[in-house]
């Protein structure tokens, strides 16, 4: 079946705006970014579920989506790539290979490494404007940044306590666990800093939690409380 999310999002997108309507219409759009084996996508889907339940407690029929894979997904069908590829390209997997690969094939048959990142992107930014949404990873709150309606999340942890939860979920040595946290964290910040020319996190990030010290209920009341503060949530 195909995603619904993804299709609604195509259907949007043909449908032009001005920008008086863009800028008054962006979100409402948390973020939420995270170091290598923090709960990022478990925080978004209980916050959207939250938040939605709350708007119906309230009789309001707003339901709150959380995205994550659908952005690689949709990134993919429009390259006419396979979403392992995007997946890669967009974390710095295959950097070499990819790298090859450019000298011989040109941008119809190999996007360059700027337009898997302006695809991803521009989803990203399409998905915000629609709102009620929380986008995990990919540069979210980078690309995000100037909305008035908006939220920017990041979860954190030291590093001997994601190591643990990495091997446990990926049945790894802790020490290999600590290497891949380390290098997936270096990709995400190479990806990342495309957007945000190597700026520091205070620049983007409203909260931060420490997700070894918090559980996922207290730091989605604390959102919730922020966001209800913001005026975006009821």
């Amino acid at each position: 079946m195909e995603n619904l999310f993804l299709k609604y999002m195509r259907e949007r997108t043909g449908k032009k705006k001005s920008s008086e309507e863009q800028a008054s219409n962006q979100g409402p759009v948390i973020t939420i970014s995270r170091e290598f084996g923090c709960p990022g996508k478990r925080i978004a889907r209980l916050l959207s579920e939250t938040i939605t339940e709350k708007n119906r407690r309230l009789g309001h029929d707003v339901e709150w989506k959380w995205i994550s894979k659908e952005i690689i997904e949709e990134s993919a069908r429009q390259l006419k790539l396979s979403p392992t590829l995007i997946q890669d390209l967009s974390s710095y997997r295959t950097r070499g290979f990819f790298d090859h690969l450019t000298q011989f094939f040109s941008d119809e048959f190999y996007p360059s490494d700027v337009k898997v990142k302006n695809t991803i992107a521009s989803f990203i930014y399409t998905a915000a404007v629609e709102g009620n949404v929380v986008i995990v990873g990919r540069a979210a709150e980078s690309i995000t940044k100037n909305f008035a309606r908006a939220l920017h999340v990041k979860l954190l942890a030291p590093i001997e306590w994601r190591a643990k939860q990495v091997a446990e979920s990926y049945g790894m040595t802790i020490a290999d666990a600590k290497k891949e946290a380390l290098e997936i964290d270096r990709r995400r910040l190479q990806f990342r800093n495309y957007f945000e020319k190597d700026r520091p996190d205070i620049d983007f990030y409203d909260m931060m939690f420490n997700v070894a010290t918090m559980s996922d209920e207290e730091i989605i009341e604390m959102i919730i409380i922020v966001a209800e503060t913001r005026g975006f949530i009821i």
